[in-house]
């Protein structure tokens, strides 16, 4: 053999297994569970739990606007905004059966805007309909509760007209609950009271519920109603989504077409129908 072929030889044997060698701890992964391991373990981003709030990021809000039924001008105010939203509508008042209907035409979300008892029975008596209340029995509240429900056979949904006094009641909220759900209808809280039940009752009927961040324009000045949306918008970015209620006012309406360019930057505005999934 001459003195090349003993020199190819020996780098042969020698080199070889050096470059083929690889601890066992550094063998290559080759299945995709293990590049998915090993991709999540080097990613600052760690998959989200369910119950955890989302990181701060792009929000969505479900407008509800409350007290429709006597006005087709208000329905063509909420129009001109040109954003998705929902539209609660009192039964049983002159156009209430017509704007349900032309709003859901027109792509909003139709809910059922329930007159409940509230603490202020001034309001009660002033309002012009019947209130479903504490001291009526559960036949009466039942015979009212149908011809409400079926009044507006469009809608998906229900929320609470007023009833800081009714939400509190457990009895009639379970009454209420028990009629919304057998029509197969959402239902979400308006939270007019701090001691509503009325939400813990449907969640634990099993219904499709949630329950109002708050009132929009509860303060009708242009400030006020700046300062509100500002919290909504981060709220909705740390939960994900919102639901939040406002009234086809006309300062409400003005305020929101001048400012939703910039809320839009922000937020994206969708239907109770897009919130829930339905």
């Amino acid at each position: 053999m001459n003195r090349f072929l003993k020199v190819f030889f020996f780098l042969s044997v020698i080199a070889i297994p050096v470059l083929l060698f690889r601890p066992s701890g550094n063998t290559p992964k080759n299945s995709p569970s293990d590049f998915l391991a090993d991709f999540t373990a080097d990613n600052d981003e760690q998959p989200l739990e369910d119950n955890k709030e989302m990181p701060y990021g792009r929000g969505q809000i479900a407008i509800i606007f409350d007290d429709m039924g006597g006005s087709l001008d208000e329905l063509r105010d909420l129009y001109s905004l040109n954003i998705p939203l929902t539209i609660s509508v009192i039964p049983d008042l002159k156009f209430s059966r017509n704007i349900a209907h032309i709003g859901a035409r027109c792509g909003f979300s139709v809910f059922i805007h329930l007159p409940l008892e509230p603490e202020d029975q001034k309001k009660q008596e002033s309002a012009g309909f019947k209130f479903i209340t504490t001291s009526m029995s559960r036949r009466e509240a039942e015979s009212l509760l149908r011809q409400y429900l079926n009044s507006i056979r469009i809608a998906i949904g229900v929320n609470n007209h007023m009833g800081s006094k009714a939400t509190q009641d457990r009895r009639l909220s379970e009454i209420v609950i028990k009629a919304v759900k057998a029509k197969g209808l959402i239902f979400v809280d308006s939270q007019t009271s701090l001691e509503s039940v009325t939400y813990s009752v449907a969640r634990s009927e099993g219904l499709v519920c949630d329950y109002s961040r708050g009132f929009l324009d509860s303060g009708q000045d242009y400030h006020s109603m700046h300062e509100k949306m500002k919290q909504f918008i981060a709220e909705s970015q740390k939960k994900g989504k919102i639901i939040i209620i406002a009234h086809p006012r006309k300062n409400t309406i003005k305020f929101l077409k001048e400012n939703l360019p910039e809320f839009e930057r922000e937020v994206d505005f969708i239907t109770a129908r897009e919130y829930f999934g339905i």
